[in-house]
């Protein structure tokens, strides 16, 4: 009966633990040109914490901040153009996470540009009509 009882609170512990994990990129997608923010989120994380590294491909994150138990916030190396690449996520105790394909870079200069050309005057773009 007493091993029953460990088992089970083992098993309770267990299902609410702070198991370090990565699990997405939040958005998985972003200009070749880099310099966006990016959230990868899990759990476990150390808020504060140094000595993180998160890779695009082989290109280094910047501005790497653990900001909670489930967020890392980047801002995207440059990159490719259409191509998709790993995320890796390095904690100096060894441990290391990847997301096979987990961001795409994109072709899309021209939308960004305008965007942040609208956001530095306080306006939107107008959005199309709907009929």
């Amino acid at each position: 009966m007493r091993v029953a009882m460990g088992f089970l609170a083992a098993m309770a512990l267990s299902a609410c633990s702070n198991e370090l994990k990565v699990t997405e990129v939040e958005p998985n997608n972003g200009t070749y040109t880099g310099g966006e923010e990016v959230v990868v989120r899990g759990n476990g994380f150390q808020p504060g914490r140094g000595g993180v590294t998160v890779k695009f491909g082989k290109r280094d994150a910047v501005a790497v901040a653990v900001e909670s138990t489930d967020k890392i916030k980047v801002q995207t190396p440059a990159g490719d153009k259409n191509t998709k690449v790993d995320i890796s996520v390095i904690f100096d105790d060894g441990k290391s996470f990847m997301i096979k394909n987990g961001f795409t870079y994109l072709d899309n200069t021209q939308r960004v540009t305008m965007d942040k050309a609208f956001n530095a005057l306080g306006t939107k773009p107008a959005e199309p009509e709907k009929k």
